[in-house]
């Protein structure tokens, strides 16, 4: 993929595991990132930033230090629900005091951070329906939902396996969305005026 200047983007797939709902007071369990081909094929190795073995401040700053949180298309996150996945990041580093932003700061990075998310497309194929349009609805994977039991039991290798399989899902409904849509796109597209491509 290409930025509107012509350069390259770096995605990332991207994805959190969190103990609840609510970043006041819930943590982070697990970061989840792995450098993505323009085909939203992987790249190397899934890096798994767990709390259990590092603490979640580190992981918060070693995501920080990757970019996640930078206004550029250095590191362009894809994944799932990432408004939720991205404010918690907001949340806990603030909480550990790793950044300090201001209102100003926060509309700026809203308006100029690329991400891809597959929401949307799980929307549309639930026929605009919100209610149901899960991830586990469309792929082969489990509700997220029982993450912070696994957590809370000591099962973290089962946490492990959980993130792997919902990167696959993620990855291959995405690249399926692609192609229909290209084919949908293909069909609708009107030429560019002429003298312009």
């Amino acid at each position: 993929m290409r930025r509107p200047d012509g350069l390259r983007l770096t995605l990332f797939y991207f994805d959190i595991e969190t103990t609840g709902d609510d970043p006041q007071l819930d943590r982070i369990v697990s970061i989840q990132y792995q450098q993505l081909g323009d085909g939203f094929e992987p790249i190397g190795t899934l890096q798994v930033l767990a709390e259990w073995e590092w603490g979640e401040k580190h992981i918060l700053q070693t995501i920080l230090d990757k970019g996640l949180l930078e206004p550029t298309w250095d590191f362009v996150p894809v994944g799932n629900r990432l408004r939720f996945d991205v404010t918690f990041v907001i949340e806990r580093s603030t909480k550990w005091q790793l950044i300090e932003w201001d209102a100003a700061t926060l509309k700026r990075y809203w308006y100029t951070k690329p991400l891809l998310d597959v929401q949307p497309i799980l929307v549309f194929m639930n026929r605009g329906e919100f209610r149901g349009s899960s991830l586990h609805r469309f792929a082969d994977k489990e509700s997220g939902a029982k993450v912070p039991l696994l957590y809370r039991s000591g099962r973290t290798a089962e946490i492990l396996a959980y993130v792997t399989r919902e990167r696959d899902a993620a990855l291959e409904l995405l690249r399926s969305a692609r192609d229909a849509l290209a084919v949908l796109g293909d069909a609708r597209a009107r030429p560019p005026p002429e003298g312009k491509s």
